[in-house]
């Protein structure tokens, strides 16, 4: 039982905390096992059942365990009785011979007064070796021996004083004398001897007789098949002395028996357990011993416990786990044989339950509810339907009562209910189990719209259960919501989700037609300056005014639809041909010739409109959509205000476009830029004053790129602030290094376009990357074109006049090709003017070149500025310009754009030879 107990403690588990229950759940539960009280009985036998099982095969279990045990450990008894019978039996055997040897010896001295040793050379001790005999006269001295080896001169000569030898000495008793072991003189092990005395002609004490020989010979061999790996055989004296030993697995000898086992050997024989840690090594041992008959010795042999029962511990364990394993089977057997209890028991209570509620909900209900049997013809066929049950709302619905239902046939209400539709759809669901649909229904008074009703019928057997829902507000408010999602809330036309539903469809039915269906792609022109001038409101009232005259425009039947802010698109189906797409497109251009009035003044719009046709040049919505666009592009970019078809050429060039703008993202991001550099020299002396700095591109197909290939584009899409930032960056970053190699200081210009100035702080920027490189503001330089200060002058010009106060020379680049304000020019304070090229390429071919150059320059250095010409390119422009005394020059004559370590070379070139 009490290891039932400790069973039960190992596989007891310790419930967890039930956390706290609000009030909601305490009644979910209330609810539960209120229907759950009829059927708690049958629900409990399952637990009650398992329990009885388990009880009893763990009974059955234990006690089988329990028997294991007791015949293991009395099988472990008997084999330690045998082992200590037969140790007994052959102790006694070698004891006795033992005895015999040394009774003969006494004799033979007795009679002669002495022994020849050699006659014993054939006597073995129980090991198979030569007998050691030895022969001590009565003053202890060595007289005879064959095993010289065993007494060394220091035992020989403490003879006398040794236990075998007064023994003998000192008791008048003539009995064999077995000595305890010792270790022997040669470190063999331990030795025991066993010796008589010796007696003289008169009877008289003449000495002893010795015979020695190993303790191990004495115990026969251990059987570890039969006590183990831990038992032990020996030989013990009346008072529990060990006098020879054996063991299995090698262990700490034992010195002595334990208490309990030398207390309970003073009977002759028997056996007991020792337990609790008595021996030595804390083991507990089944013991038996024996006494050896005619000797004073006892055997004992000892069996360990937990080998004896290794094999039951095993097996014990493997009941266990499956005693178990089998717990936990059979604990899922009751949880789910309750957990299905439970099951059926609350589907049986919601069987009931839904059955009161229905019968309670079927008249609450908004919904109709009949219950029809099929009425057969002659040839077996359905020709009626008649009603078995219904609720008071479907009878409500057949401007009817219950009662006047009950019994009624369909045919005979098909004044309100529609026959045909109402007996086909009951023949589907007759057929094929169930069936739905919509009804209309006449509401009896030939006033307003039909009501919609939903029917939905399922055959029970051979009846039907038929619900009917009124879905008339329902369908008018899904009306309403699908107005909603695909009208424009502005210009109440259809908007972009209409147009991608609709679309589609009128795609395929000019393809399934063979018309042609054209895409109108309708921009306003101006719409942002009238937003701006006049206002959002105003804006507003124009595209309603927009939205009205477009639909004057088209043709009855076409679509107009808007698709966000001021883009429109027209839907033109069953065309002919192209020509009637383009009449179209003009009356809607037409249209917009002439001024709109509005409540803020008059709005003057135009329109470009782009042209897709299907199929042609599309052969689904999306695709006719974006090439309508693209067309609508094109238009934009050749002059507003009329209409094109799309063209896949002008598709191919955008799309280029956009490849080339993809590409100079990559560009800025990866760095694929590099400076080269262009010197400005003295006209006077053609020593190098500047240099002006100038951005390649390393495209990786295309090769080097110049500017004229990337700059519009980097303009036009906003790129030049981040391109701008990396030059900047890349200049500041090179004048550092020239600093660095020792060249002298050298000003560098940086060219800044007037879209950098709108979108970015130039002032902080140059601050920056001055402040990282720590260059001078001194060795840069900034050249603007005119247009760069036309843009919001007042900021351009205190963004100018902070840069110009850190040290930064102003310049104006490409001079006379803009429009440029005298009083800006003064009032920034310009450092110098670069006139464009196109000047300078008229010197020398006419007069009236070199009386305009020579009136810019004169108003130049009125002003303060310095003057340089750009696009030197002959001998005789430089003469020219040096005798109108322009002050620097620039241009291929003078030195070609070269990367930063070739223009500081020939910079120095140029420097020595001058």
């Amino acid at each position: 039982m009490m290891r039932w107990r400790a069973m039960r403690s190992r596989c007891r588990r310790t419930p967890p905390k039930a956390p706290a229950m609000t009030a909601t759940v305490l009644r979910s539960w209330s609810a539960v096992l209120r229907a759950l009280r009829p059927y708690l009985l049958f629900i409990l036998l399952w637990p009650m059942a398992g329990a009885g099982v388990a009880a009893a095969c763990w009974f059955i279990l234990l006690e089988n365990l329990d028997s294991e045990r007791t015949a293991v450990e009395q099988k472990t008894l008997r084999a330690t009785e045998d082992a200590a019978r037969n140790l007994e039996q052959a102790m006694k055997r070698n004891l006795s011979m033992v005895d015999q040897v040394l009774m003969l010896i006494r004799l033979r001295w007795q009679a002669t007064g002495t022994v020849r040793l050699g006659d014993f050379n054939s006597l073995l001790d129980p090991a198979g070796r030569p007998l050691n005999i030895s022969i001590f006269g009565s003053d202890g001295k060595l007289r005879m021996t064959n095993a010289r080896d065993l007494w060394p001169p220091g035992l020989l000569a403490r003879v006398p004083t040794l236990s075998f030898f007064t023994t003998h000495l000192l008791r008048s008793a003539d009995d064999l004398f077995i000595g305890m072991p010792q270790e022997d003189s040669i470190g063999t092990g331990n030795a025991v001897r066993l010796s008589r005395k010796l007696l003289n002609a008169a009877a008289e004490f003449d000495g002893v007789v010795a015979v020695s020989f190993a303790t191990d010979s004495l115990v026969a061999d251990y059987d570890e098949l039969l006590l183990g790996q831990r038992g032990f055989l020996g030989a013990v004296d009346s008072a529990g002395v060990i006098r020879a030993f054996k063991v299995g697995a090698p262990f700490e000898r034992m010195r002595a028996l334990p208490r309990s086992l030398v207390q309970a050997m003073a009977a002759p024989q028997g056996n007991a357990f020792i337990g609790s840690g008595d021996f030595s090594d804390g083991r507990n041992r089944y013991v038996s011993w024996k006494a050896i008959d005619q000797f004073p010795l006892m055997v004992v042999a000892g069996a360990d416990q937990e080998d004896a029962l290794a094999l039951f511990r095993a097996r014990e364990r493997a009941m266990y786990q499956t005693g178990i394993g089998a717990s936990f089977a059979l604990l899922l057997f009751v949880l789910a044989g309750m957990s299905l209890s439970v099951r059926l028991a609350m589907h049986r209570h919601r069987v009931d339950l839904a059955q009161d509620a229905y019968r309670k909900a079927t008249e609450a209900s908004r919904e109709g509810f009949f219950i029809a049997a099929p009425v057969f013809g002659p040839n077996g066929r359905v020709i009626d339907y008649i009603t078995v049950d219904c609720n008071e709302q479907g009878a409500a619905m057949s401007h009817s009562t219950r009662e006047r239902m009950l019994g009624a046939r369909l045919s005979t209400v098909a004044s309100t209910i529609p026959l045909a539709p109402a007996m086909a759809l009951l023949e589907r669901a007759m057929a094929g189990g169930s069936a739905q649909g919509e009804i209309e229904l006449d509401d009896g008074q030939g006033e307003g719209p039909a009501r919609q009703v939903q029917v939905n019928a399922v055959r029970a057997g051979e009846v039907l259960a038929i619900t009917v829902r009124d879905v008339t507000m329902e369908k008018a408010h899904l009306i309403q919501l699908e107005r909603k999602n695909f009208e424009d809330v502005l210009t109440a036309l259809p908007n972009r989700a209409w147009v991608a539903r609709h679309l589609p469809q009128a795609v395929a039915r000019a393809i399934d037609d063979g018309t042609l269906v054209a895409l109108l792609f309708v921009d306003l022109d101006g719409f942002k300056s009238v937003n701006d001038t006049f206002g959002h409101a105003a804006g507003d009232e124009l595209l309603q005014v927009v939205a009205k005259r477009l639909k004057v425009a088209v043709r009855p039947g076409d679509h107009v639809a808007r698709i966000g802010g001021d883009e429109f698109i027209v839907i033109l189906e069953h065309l002919r041909d192209s020509a009637e797409a383009a009449h179209v497109a003009g009356r809607i251009v037409q249209a917009f010739h002439a001024g709109i009035s509005i409540g803020a003044g008059t709005a003057t719009i135009g329109t470009s409109i782009g042209i897709s046709i299907c199929p042609g040049d599309a052969h689904d919505g999306d695709a006719l959509l974006r090439h309508a666009d693209i067309a609508m592009y094109e238009v934009k970019t050749s002059g507003k205000n009329r209409y094109k078809f799309f063209d896949p050429a002008f598709y191919g060039v955008l799309q280029q476009r956009q490849l080339r703008e993809s590409d100079l993202r990559t560009a800025i991001r990866d760095g694929q830029f590099v400076m080269y550099y262009q010197p400005r020299v003295r006209t006077a002396t053609m020593e190098v004053c500047s240099v002006e700095a100038l951005v390649r591109w390393n495209h990786p197909t295309a090769g080097t790129l110049q500017p004229d290939a990337f700059i519009p584009l980097a303009e036009e899409t906003g790129l030049i602030v981040a391109l701008g930032e990396l030059i900047v960056d890349a200049v500041c970053a090179q004048i550092a290094a020239w600093r660095r190699e020792g060249y002298p200081p050298l000003p560098v210009s940086i060219n800044v376009s007037s879209r950098q100035f709108n979108e970015r702080d130039m002032h902080a920027l140059f601050v920056q990357a001055l402040q990282r490189h720590d260059v001078a503001p001194e060795c840069v330089e900034i050249e603007l074109t005119e247009s760069t200060m036309l843009h919001d002058p007042g900021r351009t010009a205190q963004n100018l006049q902070a840069i110009h106060a850190m040290g930064i020379k102003l310049l104006v680049d490409d001079f006379g090709t803009g429009y440029s304000s005298l009083s800006m020019l003064q009032q920034l304070d310009f450092d110098i003017l670069k006139v464009d090229k196109s000047f300078t390429r008229r010197l020398g071919v006419d007069r009236q070149g070199e009386i305009l150059f020579s009136a810019i320059i004169t108003m130049a250095h009125a002003l303060g500025m310095k003057v340089v010409a750009e696009g030197v390119e002959r001998r005789e422009q430089v003469e020219l310009l040096a005798r109108l005394q322009c002050d620097e020059l620039q241009g291929y004559y003078v030195a070609r754009p070269a990367d930063a370590a070739r223009v500081r070379s020939d910079c120095m070139q140029r420097a020595a030879s001058l």
